[in-house]
């Protein structure tokens, strides 16, 4: 059992403790520990078969978190979790995931109206109950209805991109145990970079073709983490984990290698449109290879299959017939899109202020290990009380502290807040605050229910601060949790470039916002983009690679982006719009 499994037992385990309204600090301390294991930049599992007596030393893990982790890692499962399971209706743990609805109100709606499932909830809805419930009425059930029909459009079959990254790379490092694998790479959605993955496909070559097919294929189905090998061949063979993640293994000739790179990269329409002009050149395009007639002219590599279509190579990040072949014909290349090593700091960030993990000089350390150049300290107002957000004597503090660091270390620390938007537009700290901030990064946390219109003009007058520097998170979605907010995403872009505010790419995996399709959108119209990682630990600012892979999708070069420039072009108030 991986980090993402242990940590959504405890979170379950905390939400039945809530439900059951057993004691608080309990029921916190399985929280904490859940947000700490999903957080811990190294695998509990090499933990428990190494250093198991390590655990205790990771905060907020005990002698009994402690135990049940060992038992989570040896036996995939929990007795102690298993006995609160069947304490409680299955579903109501399903109803936890409908949006505005806690364990509170989960045991009420239970208590009360006897709900047990979201077809339950739904029928009651549905029926005008939960407005007669105390502390409910008609808006709250109005609410519940809204949100139950979000619910119903996630798709909790597909894997965030973070998880399928990580599994994808555990096992190619895996496989290269295996003596006779010779190159190995992933390919699908998760080399196009997208925000969540069906499954996970490998693709390698094997030296001696003749007689290591078959020793490849045994050393993947043996792989630890295997919960049922769906299928086992000479060329392909198909897994599941115990994450649930299916995982394809296909052995390719290295002569085809690029071609099938290509095909199995996708996207289908892609392909498709490729293959339609090659078939026009009288060529034919598939995973084995360019042909003309029978003879094989290209395969070895993907810049080989493009160039023998007529064609300069195409990042797989735009893969998606949505002009990227129109453009490659017309200009005969490509531009250079923005790469990871282009990054030269974070402008979002969290400490110990606010509801990150680490102290501010613990992510000096850390921004610096990263090879970074300046980054900006942006801990939550305290607007959202579950943040433990800054007040003004908190951020002075703060700011004092900063200045030492910025004597200390060969880093620039840039003072900033993630200031949270209010109702009418106006922000979470007053101007005296605001005009002495490097970076004021605003954030919709809460009233993100609005209605579109007033979504739309709350967005607006909060860009038009004359403080405002960056937009977070700008949709506010949390993906396959939470929809994005209503309101005229074009009509806010146009704000953000009219007034020289940066709209954000926030690279943490769950969000992944601003989209590609609107990032794209605002290079049109002339905005800046931030690539931000909102760490709240060191080991989150390698989200950095998914804020990137976004920016790709959305056609970004190094120039379109805020935090690409060197220290010597950002301003004292972080950066100059003219640049």
């Amino acid at each position: 059992m991986d980090n993402k499994a242990i940590s959504q037992i405890f979170d379950e385990v905390a939400d039945i403790l809530d439900i059951l309204g057993k004691n608080v600090f309990r029921i916190n301390a399985y929280r904490k520990a859940a947000l700490t294991v999903l957080n811990l930049p190294r695998d509990l599992r090499d933990i428990v078969d190494k250093t198991p007596n390590d655990l205790p030393k990771i905060p907020g893990i005990g002698q009994g978190l402690k135990a049940m982790i060992v038992e989570l890692v040896q036996t995939g499962h929990s007795e102690e979790h298993e006995k609160l399971k069947k304490s409680i209706p299955a579903g109501l743990l399903e109803i936890l995931h409908i949006r505005s609805l806690g364990p509170k109100k989960v045991k009420l709606l239970h208590g009360k109206l006897g709900v047990k499932s979201v077809k339950e909830l739904k029928k009651a809805a549905e029926a005008g109950k939960i407005r007669e419930l105390e502390g409910m009425g008609p808006r709250s059930e109005a609410v519940i209805l809204k949100a139950i029909e979000e619910y119903s459009t996630f798709s909790p079959d597909r894997t965030l991109i973070g998880e399928a990254k990580m599994e994808a790379i555990r096992i190619i490092e895996y496989m290269k145990g295996c003596k006779k694998v010779e190159k190995i790479e992933y390919a699908g959605s998760l080399r196009r970079a997208k925000e969540t993955i069906g499954d996970i496909d490998i693709l390698v070559t094997v030296k001696d073709p003749e007689k290591s097919h078959e020793a490849v294929m045994e050393h993947f189905t043996s792989y630890d983490d295997v919960l049922n090998v769906i299928a086992s061949g000479d060329t392909k063979s198909t897994i599941m984990l115990i994450s649930g993640m299916h995982v394809d293994l296909r052995v390719i000739d290295n002569d085809s290698f690029g071609a099938a790179m290509h095909y199995f990269t996708g996207s289908k329409q892609h392909n498709i449109k490729i293959r339609d002009i090659a078939k026009k050149k009288g060529l034919k395009v598939s995973e084995y290879g360019v042909f003309k007639g029978e003879k094989l002219i290209a395969g070895k590599t993907e810049e080989d299959v493009f160039k023998a279509v007529g064609f300069p190579y195409i990042i797989p990040e735009i893969r998606r017939n949505e002009g990227e072949i129109e453009y490659a014909l017309k200009n005969k290349k490509m531009p250079r899109f923005v790469e990871l090593s282009d990054i030269r700091g974070d402008l979002h960030c969290h400490s110990t202020y606010s509801d990150g993990k680490y102290s501010v000089e613990e992510m000096t350390q850390a921004m610096i290990a990263k090879g970074y150049e300046y980054f900006a300290m942006t801990d939550h107002s305290s607007l959202v009380g579950v943040t433990g957000g800054m007040g003004t004597a908190d951020i002075k503090k703060q700011w004092k502290e900063i200045d030492k660091l910025n004597k200390k270390y060969d880093i620039k620390i840039f003072k900033g807040s993630e200031v949270d938007i209010l109702k009418d537009g106006g922000l979470d700290f007053d101007d005296e605050v605001l005009k002495e901030l490097d970076v004021v990064i605003i954030a919709a946390h809460l009233y993100q229910r609005l209605d579109a219109r007033e979504q739309t003009e709350r967005l607006i007058t909060a860009i038009e601060n004359p403080y405002s520097t960056i937009m977070a998170h700008p949709s506010g979605r949390l993906i396959n949790k939470r929809p994005p907010m209503e309101y005229d995403v074009e009509k806010v872009i146009d704000a953000c470039a009219d007034n020289g505010i940066a709209l954000e790419i926030n690279a943490n995996p769950m969000r992944l916002d601003l989209i590609d399709r609107y990032v794209k959108i605002a290079r049109d119209k002339g905005a800046k983009i931030a690539i931000s990682t909102d760490a709240h630990s060191p080991s989150q600012l390698d989200y950095m690679e998914f804020g990137v892979g976004i920016a790709r999708r959305g056609w970004l070069q190094k120039n379109d982006i805020l935090n690409t420039q060197p220290l010597s072009n950002l301003g004292p108030k972080l950066f100059d719009t003219s640049v």
